[in-house]
């Protein structure tokens, strides 16, 4: 007789609950709770301290109220729930100059479209008071404050309650709460008093719903992710919960994933720091690579959609830098390569060009230096010296005197500057078989311009002591303050050093 359930048979529900229902609700409010009293070592303890809020949060009231208002907290401490989700493409639900005070006297429930509507249902139903959702809490258009509440993006996610993010359909009208695909299932009856067993269709699968699902396939998104302590995702099979613990699914299963550890770390990046230097560097070029595939309605907001992350991995590596660039020219220990590695990103095999985003000043965006790959649209990938086998050249850094951390929000008359050593070089003798490749950005816009190099780095095995890891630039009619010459990067390579001629020209790249 069977007198317990077998250790290796999942309990769980035979049939999901309804989105929207009680029961549904009812998981959320398990995991929070969880993780509220039991993950104090991976999760920070938020629930013992109210953080400050946003600039502005929807004040969604409590369940059985039928209206919302936009709400200015003027530095107010509170809790609040975050909605990450995809705007589409029409139909935006936004708060403008012109419709402010109206929303901050109410909005009727039917009058949000259906991802907003369902986002309030749910907060309600979680207990919480306010939440924000960026186009309706960030004031938009031209007369709109998106370029300074863009900077606060670090503090909406890594201090929200929680994160709700809907990889369902995008827009505004998608919903959130409605029907799913249903799962199989094949109902067992047990022997005697064991009752009755069932057999359900696997539907656990987070990286294909989640971490590749469309939601995660836009730009802000990434951030958002990796900054959130927490994070309900509602996809079309089921939800799952994210937190320092690991992924929960509502099919009551846990699992793990790495990529999941890492951006799902609510300490991140601090699960890095136990990686030796070398992975660590791996880990931030594949992060780096990864969001220059993202998508962004707006490609200006290339450096802006990460700046939150680029921030925390400054500080927890203690390392000067900005614009997707890496430096540690002050590590006195002569280990001062990252800055080096960092400029030797190049055009993805897939990518046949590498567009120049334009900035414009007026609209809060400054100019970003054309030696960062934030400065162009489409994916990018690195060149890899071998760690610790590398002798790397002088090169005056950006940070060398404009003080510890440069990023899109500086304001200055042009981006900053790195100085450095430019060479002439002979393209005939560059012989791919050996290892010798040159990848331009932009092929078609390079192909009548005369191109020089700056060599960063060399190996130091004699085997390859021909190799030179450069940058390839080409000379614009702008002078620096310094009366130099001013070049743009044009791309870049490892090429043998016989091809390379001259004592080289001191210069500005900008």
């Amino acid at each position: 007789m069977v007198t317990r359930i077998d250790d290796d048979i999942q309990i769980g529900f035979a049939h999901l609950p309804q989105p929207g229902s009680d029961a549904s609700f009812e998981i959320i409010r398990q995991w929070l709770r969880c993780c509220d009293t039991s993950h104090e070592g991976k999760c920070p303890p938020t629930a013992k301290r109210d953080s400050v809020m946003p600039t502005r949060v929807i004040d969604v009231g409590t369940e059985g109220d039928h209206s919302v208002r936009l709400f200015e907290t003027q530095g107010a401490r509170g809790k609040w729930i975050a909605l990450s989700h995809q705007w589409g493409i029409a139909d935006h639900f936004c708060t403008t100059p012109e419709n402010k005070v109206k929303h901050m006297g109410g909005i009727e429930d039917e009058s949000l479209p259906a991802t907003f509507r369902d986002a309030v249902k749910i907060t309600r139903a979680l207990g919480c008071r306010h939440l924000w959702i960026d186009s309706v809490c960030i004031i938009q258009g031209r007369k709109g404050d998106f370029s300074s509440e863009a900077k606060r993006m670090e503090q909406v996610y890594s201090g929200a309650y929680c994160v709700l993010a809907t990889s369902r359909k995008p827009g505004h009208n998608a919903g959130i709460l409605q029907d799913r695909e249903e799962r199989d299932v094949l109902a067992l009856q047990g022997q005697e008093q064991s009752g009755s067993f069932y057999l359900s269709q696997n539907i656990d699968d987070f990286d294909v719903h989640v971490l590749k699902g469309a939601l995660n396939q836009r730009g802000w998104v990434l951030q958002e992710h990796a900054l959130a302590r927490r994070t309900v995702y509602f996809t079309d099979y089921q939800m799952y919960f994210e937190c320092g613990q690991g992924v929960r699914s509502e099919t009551m299963s846990r699992m793990t994933n790495e990529t999941a550890s890492f951006l799902g770390d609510p300490n991140f990046p601090q699960v890095i720091m136990s990686a030796d230097k070398g992975e660590r560097i791996l880990l931030y070029q594949d992060l780096y690579t990864k969001y220059s595939r993202l998508g962004l309605s707006r490609p200006a907001d290339r450096a802006v959609a990460i700046g939150g992350l680029e921030e925390r991995i400054l500080a927890k590596l203690n390392v000067s830098g900005g614009w997707g660039v890496l430096d540690d020219s002050q590590d006195t220990r002569g280990q001062n390569g990252l800055l080096r590695r960092s400029l030797l990103w190049r055009r993805g095999e897939e990518v046949s060009e590498l567009s120049s985003i334009p900035f414009t000043k007026k609209a809060g965006y400054p100019d970003v230096p054309s030696w960062s790959w934030m400065a162009y649209e489409g994916g990018i990938n690195y060149i890899e010296p071998d760690f610790g086998a590398t002798h790397w050249e002088k090169l005056r850094s950006p940070w060398s005197s404009a003080g510890r951390n440069l990023s899109y929000q500086d304001d200055d008359t042009h981006p900053p500057a790195l100085g450095a050593k430019v060479r002439d070089y002979n393209a005939e003798r560059i012989d791919g078989s050996q290892g010798h490749f040159i990848v331009l950005d932009s092929p078609e816009r390079s192909k009548d311009l005369i191109t020089r190099c700056v060599i960063l780095g060399q190996p130091r095995s004699r085997k390859f002591q021909q190799k030179r890891y450069v940058l390839i630039v080409t000379a614009t009619t702008d002078k620096d303050e310094n009366g130099k010459a001013v070049y743009r990067r044009a791309g870049a390579g490892v090429i043998p050093a016989g091809c390379i001629t001259g004592d080289g020209d001191n210069v500005s790249i900008w």
